[in-house]
């Protein structure tokens, strides 16, 4: 009864989005829509501002700036040190006078008028007030995940990007996953027939120890939200996908058991096992954790789905039948972060919505969240009581 209550809630919140989506599919969207005439600015050209230039800041930029579609216009950090670098990298060597412009402060940066749209990549807790005002100064906006922290914080970006749309301006959300075409043949595959019904998922995520002293923030559970939400997002999205549903419930237990690999002040926990409940009974096994063994046998990250007549590893696009003869279903290899820039840019130009919309970025976040969820009440938490909190 709960899983039929849960699909009937999350099937009334997508009809309200598409409902709403419907009432501007008419309207001009992307840069037809936002930007004013100007002729300086050829209609195939995108220009981005940049707010955040860590290290994904930086693969971002560095995905923009071999773009033909794109002119990076202006760049913010509050660290000097990394915008000048970033300013460097941008200018290719230049000198101060040439390339894109630099601050400190984002909001100088959204006054800047010769700026189409913006690449956020700050920590996860500035994720929804840098999209909000951003949003409200008129800009498109790519976002790393997760939208927010909290169950509110993504219904509340959510109410802004709707908002947005009807204004003709885009959001796309940095779960790049959704552009890389191994992971969208293996799932195009499961989701096609032949594989029969989807029985069990193993995944896993397990990372080494790193950044620590660079990146504090994300060890501190108030600002990154944690392992399952900062980073988990990617494959939650993954599952989500996967079955074109989000779960029905989830139950978890993880703690903080390496000290010796512990950040300063760490917060958060370093490692967690979830088993999540999707429609129809079909469970994922996930393990998730920031201390491996850097050996292929321990590292790593896949996704491994059982189905009734065939075994799927969506990451490496490679299908098994029942015999056990192995199949490659994609041989084309990419640039995931250079896919999704690509994507974006041409949503842009095009006016088409991207495929790693806010629907989907609420989806993932919130199911990331019902993970955290069961992992501090250490039971079993369903959707209902995550959607209805």
């Amino acid at each position: 009864m709960n899983s039929d209550k849960q699909k009937n809630n999350s099937d009334l919140s997508r009809r309200q989005f598409l409902v709403h989506s419907a009432g501007v599919a008419g309207a001009s969207m992307g840069l037809r829509a936002t930007r004013a005439a100007d002729s300086s600015c050829s209609e195939a050209e995108v220009r981005l501002g940049f707010i955040g230039l860590g290290d994904r800041g930086r693969q971002l930029l560095g995905a923009a700036l071999a773009s033909a579609n794109a002119r990076v216009t202006a760049l913010c950090d509050v660290d000097p040190s990394r915008l000048k670098r970033s300013l460097q990298i941008a200018r290719g060597g230049e000198g101060s006078g040439a390339g894109p412009r630099g601050f400190t402060n984002y909001r100088a940066l959204l006054d800047c008028r010769d700026v189409d749209a913006v690449v956020i990549s700050t920590p996860a807790y500035q994720h929804l007030p840098h999209t909000l005002t951003a949003l409200a100064a008129g800009r498109h906006v790519y976002c790393e995940k997760p939208l927010g922290l909290t169950v509110e914080e993504c219904r509340q970006l959510r109410r802004a990007c709707a908002d947005a749309e009807g204004r003709g301006q885009l959001y796309q959300c940095g779960l790049q996953r959704r552009y890389n075409p191994r992971y969208r043949e293996s799932i195009r595959y499961v989701q096609g027939g032949e594989p029969g019904r989807i029985l069990f998922v193993r995944a896993q995520w397990h990372g080494v120890a790193s950044s620590r002293k660079n990146k504090p923030w994300l060890f501190r559970q108030e600002k990154s939200g944690g392992l399952a939400l900062e980073q988990g997002t990617h494959q939650f999205d993954v599952f989500n996908w996967v079955f074109s549903s989000t779960p029905v419930a989830a139950v978890a237990l993880g703690g903080l058991n390496h000290s010796g690999a512990s950040a300063p002040l760490q917060n958060t926990m370093d490692h967690y096992g979830a088993i999540l409940e999707y429609p129809g009974g079909a469970k994922v096994q996930l393990s998730h954790m920031n201390f491996s063994i850097p050996d292929r046998r321990f590292s790593g990250a896949y996704e491994l789905v059982f189905c009734e007549n065939a075994g799927v590893d969506i990451s490496n696009a490679m299908a098994w039948d029942a015999s056990g003869k192995s199949r490659e279903l994609c041989r084309t290899r990419g640039n995931e972060t250079s896919l999704a820039m690509a994507s974006f840019l041409e949503s842009l130009l095009d006016g088409k919505r991207p495929e790693a919309d806010i629907e989907v970025a609420y989806r993932a976040t919130l199911s990331a969240l019902l993970c955290a969820r069961a992992l501090e009440s250490d039971g079993r938490v369903t959707w209902d009581e995550l959607e209805s909190s």
